[in-house]
């Protein structure tokens, strides 16, 4: 007799995200263009450290996939965890020492608080808090204080000059700006934020270009390889807080906080659109999303202040990923009630 196969079609099911593999490929893919300036720029040392970084990362990958038995570094995960790494640190860290600590951060993240697409900690931000801990002297200082600021009366002001320089188009096309643009709603750019959206000067590199991060995370969030909600609610809870309550720790006018300023230095907006959203460590419901942005906005006000950290938001991801897991405990308890009292 013969055996009747069962054929499936495709119909019935609905794809709703992109698999791992290729979110982990467009992720780095989106990436290619801050890799592509600074070898024009020869930055050799920052491409060295993220090539140090990635390659931390896949031994580390390699050696949890050994231990387990499982088929290593065929989601690309570990190699986009290395290069997410590479950008968060400073290129004044020894390639050797980058290396160790992409290893060890992603060995822990994977090892300890679970495996690729389980664990509740981004691996990236764990390597990152490691290396500020072993070598915080080599991470940039605070770029403002709020005595400073208080003081010179704006942030740029409170800058000093080897700190900060301007890119020499800076003053052009902030006059055009104002002159044609700005001029209409009655707002004046002060010089010095198109340098911070062009080239911001630091010496970690996610931290320097911030329209190709905003061009970066169009292109994630258009094709679907994160959610727009965590990202989204985090910038808006934090801009809130420094709008309206970093004035009352410089004695300023009241509602006068400088967002832009704010976004553009510490690397807010590239741990907003590649840490954060991370499908591993994020909630699943819209309420639990909402939720995880609205209680990482709060923390990296008071840890980032009004900008400028070198590390506040990546500890800003460490803090939030426990909150993350009482939310989908949370969450978890709403549906299994949900299903025993229909």
């Amino acid at each position: 007799m013969k055996t009747v196969s069962w054929k499936m079609a495709p119909s019935p099911f609905l794809v709703t995200r992109p698999t791992i593999s290729k979110m982990s490929l467009i992720t780095g893919i989106s990436l290619v263009p801050h890799l592509l300036i600074m070898l024009i720029q020869g930055d050799i040392p920052s491409l060295v450290s993220i090539f140090a970084a990635i390659l931390g990362s896949i031994i580390a990958e390699l050696c949890v996939s050994f231990s387990r038995k499982k088929q290593a570094l065929g989601d690309g995960t570990a190699i986009l965890s290395g290069m997410l790494i590479g950008f968060l640190l400073p290129f004044t860290i020894p390639p050797f020492i980058v290396l160790f600590t992409s290893f060890f951060g992603c060995l822990v993240a994977r090892a300890i608080f679970g495996g690729t697409g389980t664990y509740w900690m981004n691996p990236v931000a764990v390597a990152v808090c490691i290396a500020y801990l072993s070598q915080g002297n080599l991470f940039p200082p605070l770029l403002v204080t709020p005595e400073s600021v208080g003081a010179a009366g704006n942030v740029f002001g409170a800058l000093k000059l080897d700190q900060f320089s301007r890119i020499s188009v800076d003053p052009t096309i902030t006059k055009f700006l104002n002159y044609h643009v700005l001029q209409r709603f009655s707002i004046s750019l002060p010089e010095g934020y198109i340098t911070l959206f062009w080239q911001s000067p630091s010496v970690i590199p996610a931290f320097r270009y911030n329209l190709l991060t905003l061009f970066a995370s169009v292109v994630l969030l258009s094709l679907k390889i994160i959610d727009w909600i965590v990202p989204a609610t985090f910038l808006a809870t934090y801009a809130i807080f420094v709008y309206f309550f970093t004035p009352l720790a410089i004695s300023t006018g009241i509602a006068s906080g400088d967002i832009l300023f704010a976004f553009l230095t510490g690397g807010i907006l590239f741990t907003a659109f590649f840490l954060l959203p991370e499908y591993s460590t994020t909630p699943r419901t819209r309420i639990g999303k909402f939720s995880s942005g609205f209680c990482a906005g709060i923390i990296a006000f008071f840890l980032c202040g009004l900008g400028g950290s070198s590390v506040g938001a990546v500890f800003t991801v460490v803090s939030v990923n426990p909150i993350n897991t009482i939310i989908e405990y949370v969450e978890k308890q709403i549906v299994a009630l949900r299903r025993n009292y229909p």
